[in-house]
């Protein structure tokens, strides 16, 4: 069964930006023959764009069906399949390219993936232009082509109508996670709201509304229970301190009095 990797925007605007990858071409493919699976191995990375029609896109084991409204995300070295479904012809638009490097081994260049878009008519018109400035040859043409296309993904990974696959339980539940991964380094919501693609007052809405704090309440809490476990190991205050995130240890101490209501060092000394 098909086990859909899950995408979080901000890591995927992040691995386009800091990977190299070079645009190969854009171009349109149609379909015709219903119920029959035509099969190759893929060379090349690409966004499918459906425009027309529908289709079950294989790749491998994973299946994923192609109509308007999606995107789908392929990766080389995998057996493609498409088999169209129902009497209308599939029609869609890839954008190819090559990655040079990844950055970790769950890149989501190496993987098959899937979203849904609003405004897709204006998705295609965009798509046509760059097909356009891929079937000219000159030199000048490809750096534009490159250009133009990153941007294009850099607007589509970011468009506020990206319908996420993520729930916002499921958002929350990612946020919390990474926030008890990594409580003793520096977190606020603008680094948050890069990492996760969502609006600052988004982030702080959902944290809200599913678990009825802020997420730099939700940071401080973690810290202190955390300190407050370090300190009955007999851990100093200042080294206590540290390893929770705060270098100023007289401002950690204000914190742990007002959440445990007595001071660190009476803590101790108790």
């Amino acid at each position: 069964m098909n086990q859909l990797k899950s995408v979080i925007k901000g890591e995927l605007i992040k691995e386009f930006r800091e990977n190299t990858f070079e645009i190969v071409r854009v171009d349109k493919f149609a379909k015709h023959s219903a119920g029959i699976k035509n099969t190759y191995k893929t060379n090349l990375s690409a966004f499918i764009f459906p425009i027309k029609g529908r289709a079950e896109i294989e790749f491998d084991n994973e299946i994923f069906t192609g109509e308007r409204g999606k995107v789908i995300h392929g990766c080389k070295n995998r057996n493609i399949s498409f088999k169209v479904l129902g009497e209308e012809e599939f029609e869609h638009i890839n954008i190819y390219y090559v990655a040079y490097k990844y950055n970790n081994s769950n890149s989501y260049m190496k993987s098959t993936f899937e979203f849904q878009i609003n405004n897709y008519d204006e998705i295609i018109r965009s798509l046509n232009q760059l097909m356009e400035i891929s079937s000219k040859l000159e030199m000048k043409s490809r750096v534009t082509l490159q250009i133009q296309t990153f941007l294009f993904l850099k607007e589509l990974f970011t468009e506020q109508n990206y319908k996420k696959i993520l729930t916002e339980k499921d958002i929350v539940a990612d946020i919390s996670k990474f926030i008890s991964e990594n409580y003793m380094e520096e977190i606020n919501l603008n680094k948050l709201s890069e990492r996760y693609g969502e609006k600052v007052s988004r982030i702080s809405y959902l944290f809200n509304k599913h678990l009825k704090m802020r997420p730099i309440d939700y940071l401080i809490q973690y810290r202190l229970t955390m300190a407050y476990t370090l300190l009955n190991k007999g851990l100093t205050i200042k080294d206590v301190s540290k390893k929770v995130g705060y270098n100023d240890e007289f401002y950690f101490s204000r914190l742990f009095k007002k959440k445990f209501g007595v001071s660190p060092s009476k803590l101790k000394k108790g």
